[in-house]
């Protein structure tokens, strides 16, 4: 869980709020402090926008868990050929080199999640709360004015 903190643009107020790792959810916001609503584009409505190309991208946590693991296995090589020839090494590369193994880590098991389709399983609350959403003509009508083009399934009828 992370979170997204925005500035309203009528108050100037900051505004903290949680959300998933890709900002999926309504970009329409409510100020905590003045209670004014604000169009904030770093949120995604999942059923109009799609969800975040990165996130079901296997080859690309394929590639970067590679990569990092080869610059891992670079900087503990120079660690180790460090500590044999001198007998001290640089704590940033062994730093960097432990680091480099946990982006690895978290960039192949993401790589599992995608193939295994366990990431497409934990979207779909995303996407059905989107739709839920999208139901509402009110707000399909605040979306289309704030510039957002929502398919034609999802718009009012008397506005077809």
């Amino acid at each position: 869980m992370g979170y997204m903190v925005s500035s309203c643009p009528h108050c100037g107020s900051q505004n903290r709020e949680s959300c998933n790792a890709w900002g999926y959810g309504s970009p329409i916001r409510q100020c905590k402090s003045c209670k004014a609503e604000y169009f904030d584009n770093r949120w995604r409505e999942v059923a109009v926008d799609g969800f975040d190309p990165r996130s079901n991208n296997s080859k690309l946590y394929l590639f970067a868990g590679i990569g990092s693991g080869a610059l891992s296995a670079v900087m503990g090589l120079w660690v180790w050929n460090s500590i044999r020839t001198s007998g001290s090494y640089s704590i940033r590369a062994a730093g960097l080199a432990v680091l480099a193994a946990l982006v690895c880590v978290m960039c192949l098991v993401m790589f599992v999640r995608i193939k295994s389709g366990y990431e497409e399983k934990a979207q779909a609350p995303f996407l059905e709360e989107s739709r839920q959403r999208l139901q509402d003509p009110v707000y399909v009508r605040k979306l289309m004015q704030y510039g957002v083009r929502v398919p034609q399934e999802f718009q009012p009828k008397d506005e077809g």
